[in-house]
């Protein structure tokens, strides 16, 4: 079986309770185990995490959409998404999408045919059971592809989609808003078009949706005059419509060929930040929704020996932030920067991560660390885990709280708890063992004499940590 593992703390400290700073962390790895066996395929993967923060993958193989969840210390058997009356087109640079909120999981993907359909399935038990396809266009008039999905702050799917006329000109992105968490979809709300009346979207390359709150943002690569800059269609309505767009891209990269890469973003607050490449590197901005401007574009990273870079991804939890994406030379190197509050403009730090051949992969960030999934050479999904633990620690006042006996028989009692919401218990090598609401005690007893980390969360999202010893 393969284990999920996240290692929390190398050292013990039996007496003092910590907070970490955000300046100074370590990312350990883990080793990459596959998803599923290569008979399943791999073509590009997607991730999220459920309500208990386990990963949840889709990705394409064929005509075939296949998805698998963590449950049990494993992934579960891939199960097939479409049917044969439904099938998928996917490789390497586009397929299914997939988003997930709670126990609320939609996919969605686009027909074989490259013709009208598009379509999305549902779960509300954490990708337990799916339904069967539902058709979210036929058009009669156009052409659908590069199907992406959001869920808003209700449950329900957003859906955005490139359409085209019937001989595959004139590309503009259009989103389809549900309110019956999929059942049904609203009319398209147009979300392209703003560098002017003779722009198109980039006719290959696919976008990504997000939404938080009451905004929600489409990032696409636009074409106008073979200017294929990224753009931010934007909505303040939950994605009823899209009244305002704006380039988050100054790069002005003009290229007489689709570069089959789109971008990435989320929405922290008021401000966008997003990925994507331009020329042979590619960029994070940082752009403000209210006053649509773009602050900043920045490199993501000048690597010596990485000769060009593609296929980046982010994402937030919180105010921290990790970013995926590809270099290549002679091979190919997956690369994730991270950083704890990037609105503090803390400085992102970087990893090498993988380093053998493959085509794409996707990048989640969560309460417990980084999630990367691969679509790696010979045929199968990877995936590995980075745990994001502090290098230096420094001390608060231990009149905001107390906890004793330390070492305890059995129970121990947390004297302050009233300042805290949650608390996690993990053993000393980093298996989370029990979590919930804070307590004022914790029994111990069912977990065997040893060492543990009690992780305690504040009313400010703040983490503190102590480790505990039960003898």
């Amino acid at each position: 079986m393969h284990k999920y593992i996240i290692g929390l703390l190398s050292f013990l400290v039996a007496t003092t309770l910590f907070i970490f700073p955000v300046s100074a962390q370590q990312i350990n790895w883990s080793d990459p185990i596959d998803v599923s066996s290569s008979s399943f395929g791999n073509d590009y993967p997607r991730m999220v995490l459920d309500g208990d923060q386990n990963p949840l993958i889709t990705w394409g193989s064929s005509d075939k959409v296949y998805f698998s969840r963590f449950e049990n210390g494993d992934f579960s058997a891939p199960i097939m998404l479409n049917d044969e009356s439904t099938n998928a087109y996917t490789a390497s640079w586009t397929g299914p999408d997939l988003v997930a909120r709670n126990d609320t999981v939609y996919a969605c993907f686009m027909h074989r045919d490259w013709t009208k359909k598009t379509f999305l399935i549902r779960s509300f038990d954490n990708g337990e059971t799916f339904s069967s396809p539902i058709e979210i266009e036929n058009y009669q008039d156009s052409t659908s592809r590069f199907p992406t999905v959001a869920i808003d702050q209700n449950g329900n799917p957003l859906v955005g989609i490139m359409k085209m006329d019937l001989n595959g000109h004139h590309p503009n992105y259009v989103v389809r808003k549900s309110t019956d968490h999929g059942a049904s979809f609203t009319s398209e709300a147009n979300a392209g078009g703003w560098s002017g009346p003779d722009s198109e979207a980039c006719d290959c390359c696919p976008a990504s949706i997000t939404s938080s709150g009451q905004n929600t943002a489409l990032f696409y690569r636009n074409n106008f005059g073979n200017l294929r800059d990224i753009y931010a269609s934007i909505s303040n309505n939950a994605g009823s419509t899209f009244d305002s767009g704006f380039a988050v891209d100054n790069s002005n990269w003009e290229i007489f060929a689709c570069p089959a890469s789109g971008p990435d973003g989320v929405i922290i607050g008021d401000t966008l930040y997003s990925v994507f490449l331009s020329g042979l590197k590619c960029y994070l901005s940082k752009s403000s929704i209210s006053n649509e401007s773009l602050y900043s574009v920045s490199p993501l990273g000048e690597i010596p020996s990485v000769e060009s870079q593609n296929f980046p991804r982010i994402s937030n939890y919180g105010n921290s932030v990790a970013i995926s994406w590809m270099g290549s030379l002679s091979g190919t190197k997956l690369f994730v920067s991270y950083t704890d509050d990037i609105t503090n403009g803390m400085a992102l730090r970087r990893d090498t991560v993988y380093s053998a051949s493959f085509s794409s992969a996707d990048v989640v960030l969560g309460e417990n660390g980084i999630h990367i999934v691969i679509e790696a050479l010979g045929g199968s999904v990877k995936y590995l885990h980075g745990t994001i633990r502090p290098t230096s620690i420094s001390k608060i006042d231990p009149d905001i709280l107390s906890i004793y006996p330390n070492p305890s028989n059995n129970r121990i009692h947390i004297d302050g708890h009233e300042n805290f919401k949650k608390y996690i218990l993990y053993s000393i090598n980093g298996q989370v063992l029990e979590k919930g609401n804070m307590l004022q005690s914790i029994d111990l007893s069912k977990h065997g004499k040893g060492s543990f980390v009690l992780e305690l969360i504040d009313n400010e999202e703040q983490t503190h940590q102590k480790v505990i010893i039960r003898k």
